[in-house]
C-alpha cells in the first residue's frame, strides 16, 4: 500500500514563486491608496514585508491567534485615532486595506492566496472612487495585470512561467475590454444599491461654509483644478469671470459665514428660484472636480441650473445634495443684470454686526459717510480711498487676529489679500447701515483653446462681497482697486509679474513654456475623457441603437445583447486557445490541390516534379505544366524564394479554361 497522502489543491502549501508574487502585488495594490490614507498603514505594509520574507527563507508557519487578533485591535485603533471615526469611504476602504494586509500573516496554503488576491482585485475597482481619469484607468489595468499573474502562480502546480502567466493574464484583459465597451454602451445606468459619504480626513477642498483672514490665501497656493466651464456661444469678457459660490452673511469679529450650512440639509430653503434675467445671458456647462463639499459655482449672476440632485437657493447659489466625491456635471444660464426676488429676510442679517470689535473701523466709516450724498457715492469713495492710499496686495499679509484684526489691517499695516479687502470693506458698509454680505468663489481662468473650456484652479480661489443697493445686489471687489491687473491676468501670472517670491516654486516651474504646454494639453485630455463618460447616458444608448436597429423592443433588445455576448464569447475562446477554426490551405499547395481535382489524385510516393511531368506527358496540347512545375520548385526547395502568387493563379486560371474547353 502506498504511503502517498493525497492533499486537496487548496490546501497545498504554496511555492516560492508564488511567495514572491504575492510580495510584488501587494505592495503596487496598497501603494496607490497611500495618498488618502493614514501614512501609518506604511508601517503595518512594512511590516508584513518582513513576513513575508521569513516565509520565503523557510519559516512557514502561522502566527499564533493572540497576535493575530492584537495587530487586528491596534489597526482598528489607529484607523479611529486617524479621524476616521464615522461611517465614510475613507474608514471603509482603511478597513479593507487592514484586513488584505493582516490576512498575509496567515497565507501559506493556496486557498489563503487565492481569498488575498480577490481582496486585491476588489481593491482594484475601489481605487476609481477616489481617481476617474486616464491616469486611474492605466492604474486599474496594471492591477488587473499583476493580481492576474499571481493568481497564476498560486495555482500552478509545476514550475511558474513568468512569461506564460503575462502573455495569459493579457489574454484575459484584451478578452474583456469587448465586454466593458459593450456594458458601457448598452447597459442601463442604474443607482447605486447604497452610498458611501466620504466627509473625513482632509478629504474637502475648495471654498468652504467659512471664510476668515488667511483662508483664501491658504487656498491660492494650490494649483490643483477645481472645476472646468465649456460655454455654448461666444465666452464672457475675461472680467466677468468671477465665478460665484458661497455667500457669507453672518460675521462674529473675525470669521463670516454661512447661514445656510451645506452639511445640514434641513437648513436649505425649499421651492426656491434663481434671479430673473433682464438681458440676454451665457449658456454653459459646469465639470466640477471632486472635492468632498456641496457648493455649485456660476458665472456671476446665475438665473438657471440643471442637475443631478441639485437644489437653488434664493440667494443666487446653488447646492448638490450629496458631497461631491466623484465628477459632477451641471448646466447653467448666467445673466450680467437680474431682478431679485423674496430678498427681505436676507437683508436684515446682512447689516448685523458684533457689538464690541473693529470701533475704530466703524468711525471711520460712519466720518466717510457723513461726507457723501448717497451709498453709491459712499462705495465710490471707499474704492477711490484703497486706489489713492498705499495699500499692497499680497499672498504673505500678516496675521490680523482678534477683535480688531479688520482695524489693524485697514488702519494700520494696510497689507492683504482679497478676504482681508472684502471682509474689511463689508465691516464698513455694515456700520453704516447698507445689507452686505460677503461671496466666496473664484475669480479668473485659463482658457485652454484645445478643449475649448475655461479652467478654474483652486488658486483662482477669490472673495469679493455684494451690497443692497437700490433694490439689487451689486457686485463690489475691493481687489479690482488694490490690483486691477488681477481682473484681468490669473493670479500666478498677476505675481510672477509683480511679486515672484510670494509664489511656491512648482507654481514658478510650472509656467515655463513647455512645461505649462504639456500641463494645458493633459488637462485637456482630463477635460475630453470627463465630457465622453459623463455625456453618456441611457437615452444616448438609446438613440444609438434605434439609428441602426430601428424602434427598440424588448425581443430586439434581447437579440442584440445575446448575439453580442456570443461574438465576444467566441473572441475569448478563440484567444484562449479554447476553440480553433479550420485553417486554409497555404500555396502552393493549394493550388496543386485544385489540380488534383481536375486531373486525378498523384499515387502512393509519388513526388510533385513526377506528378506535374506526368500531366505533361499525358496533356500534350495543355500548356502550364512546366511553368507551374519551377514555381513550385523554386518556392519549395529554394531558400529565400518568395512564390509569385499572382503569376501561380494566372497560370491555374488558364489551366482550368483549357481543360474546359
Amino acid at each position: 500500500m502506498s504511503d502517498l497522502v493525497y492533499i486537496p489543491p487548496y490546501q497545498r502549501v504554496i511555492h516560492q514563486a508564488a511567495f514572491k508574487a504575492l510580495l510584488v502585488v501587494q505592495f503596487l495594490t496598497v501603494m496607490p491608496f497611500m495618498p488618502y490614507m493614514p501614512n501609518w498603514l506604511l508601517v503595518v505594509l512594512f511590516l508584513v514585508v518582513i513576513w513575508r520574507w521569513r516565509v520565503l527563507h523557510g519559516e512557514l508557519k502561522k502566527p499564533p491567534l493572540i497576535v493575530v487578533l492584537a495587530a487586528m485591535a491596534v489597526g482598528i485603533i489607529g484607523i479611529l485615532l486617524s479621524g476616521l471615526n464615522r461611517y465614510s469611504l475613507d474608514t471603509a476602504v482603511a478597513l479593507c486595506l487592514l484586513g488584505y494586509l493582516l490576512k498575509s500573516l496567515e497565507v501559506l496554503r493556496r486557498r489563503d492566496a487565492i481569498l488575498q488576491i480577490y481582496l486585491g482585485l476588489f481593491l482594484t475597482g475601489v481605487y476609481l472612487l477616489y481617481r476617474f481619469d486616464p491616469v486611474a484607468g492605466l492604474v486599474m489595468v496594471g492591477l488587473l495585470l499583476v493580481n492576474f499573474i499571481a493568481l497564476q502562480a498560486v495555482t500552478s502546480d509545476v514550475q511558474f512561467n513568468f512569461r506564460y502567466a503575462a502573455k495569459q493574464s493579457t489574454l484575459l484583459i484584451i478578452g474583456a475590454i469587448p465586454v466593458m465597451i459593450a456594458g458601457y454602451l448598452f447597459f442601463p445606468r442604474l443607482p447605486p444599491l447604497w452610498t458611501i459619504p466620504n466627509e473625513q480626513r482632509g478629504a474637502m477642498t475648495g471654498m468652504s461654509d467659512e471664510l476668515n483672514p488667511g483662508s483664501v490665501a491658504e487656498l491660492a497656493r494650490s494649483n490643483a483644478p477645481a472645476f472646468r466651464v465649456s460655454f455654448s456661444g461666444n465666452l464672457p469678457p475675461r472680467s466677468q469671470w468671477y465665478w460665484r459660490g458661497n455667500t457669507m452673511s453672518a460675521f462674529d469679529g473675525e470669521t463670516w459665514r454661512s447661514t445656510v450650512s451645506e452639511n445640514n440639509r434641513f437648513s436649505w430653503p425649499r421651492n426656491a428660484t434663481l434671479p430673473t434675467p433682464l438681458n440676454t445671458g451665457y449658456q454653459y456647462t459646469v465639470i466640477m472636480e471632486s472635492s468632498g463639499r456641496r457648493w455649485l459655482y456660476f458665472l456671476d449672476w446665475p438665473t438657471q441650473a440643471q442637475g443631478d440632485n441639485l437644489q437653488v437657493m434664493p440667494d443666487g447659489r446653488a447646492v448638490s445634495e450629496r458631497p461631491l466625491n466623484s465628477v459632477y456635471r451641471y448646466q447653467a444660464s448666467s445673466a450680467l443684470e437680474v431682478e431679485w426676488s423674496d430678498q427681505e429676510r436676507y437683508l436684515q442679517e446682512s447689516t448685523l454686526l458684533p457689538r464690541t470689535g473693529n470701533e475704530g473701523l466703524r468711525a471711520w466709516a460712519i466720518d466717510r459717510r457723513s461726507q457723501v450724498n448717497s451709498d453709491s457715492e459712499f462705495i465710490e469713495s471707499i474704492l477711490s480711498y484703497i486706489r489713492e492710499q498705499d495699500f499692497y496686495y499680497t499672498l504673505r499679509p500678516p496675521l490680523y487676529q482678534g477683535a480688531q484684526g479688520m482695524e489693524n489691517f485697514w488702519l494700520g499695516a494696510r497689507r492683504g489679500f482679497c478676504e482681508h479687502y472684502a471682509s474689511a470693506m463689508a465691516i464698513i458698509l455694515r456700520s453704516v447701515g447698507i445689507p452686505t454680505r460677503l461671496v466666496g468663489g473664484y475669480l479668473g481662468g485659463n482658457y485652454v483653446a484645445s478643449g475649448d473650456y475655461i479652467q478654474v484652479r483652486q488658486m483662482e480661489a477669490h472673495a469679493w462681497l455684494e451690497a443692497w443697493i437700490n433694490g439689487s445686489w451689486r457686485r463690489i471687489d475691493p481687489t479690482a482697486a488694490v490690483a486691477p491687473g488681477r481682473v484681468e491676468i490669473n493670479i500666478d501670472d498677476f505675481f510672477l509679474d509683480t511679486q515672484p517670491s510670494d509664489l511656491s516654486l512648482m507654481t514658478r516651474v510650472g509656467k515655463l513654456g513647455l512645461i505649462n504646454q504639456l500641463t494645458m494639453y493633459w488637462d485637456s485630455l482630463n477635460y475630453k475623457w470627463q465630457v465622453l463618460v459623463l455625456d453618456y447616458d441611457n437615452s444616448t444608448a438609446l438613440n444609438w441603437f434605434e439609428a441602426g436597429f430601428g424602434k427598440a423592443t424588448a425581443l430586439k433588445l434581447a437579440i442584440a445583447f445575446l448575439s453580442l455576448m456570443g461574438i465576444v464569447a467566441l473572441m475569448v475562446a478563440y484567444f484562449l486557445g479554447m476553440i480553433q477554426f479550420p485553417a486554409r490551405t497555404k500555396e502552393p499547395y493549394r493550388s496543386l490541390a485544385k489540380i488534383e481535382r481536375w486531373f486525378g489524385a498523384r499515387e502512393p510516393g509519388e513526388t510533385i516534379n513526377n506528378y506535374l511531368d506526368r500531366l505533361a506527358h499525358q496533356y500534350p496540347e495543355w500548356s502550364g505544366f512546366d511553368s507551374i512545375k519551377t514555381l513550385i520548385e523554386r518556392s519549395i526547395y529554394k531558400p529565400g524564394e518568395r512564390l509569385d502568387k499572382k503569376a501561380l493563379s494566372l497560370l491555374i486560371a488558364d489551366l482550368r479554361q483549357q481543360k474546359m474547353y
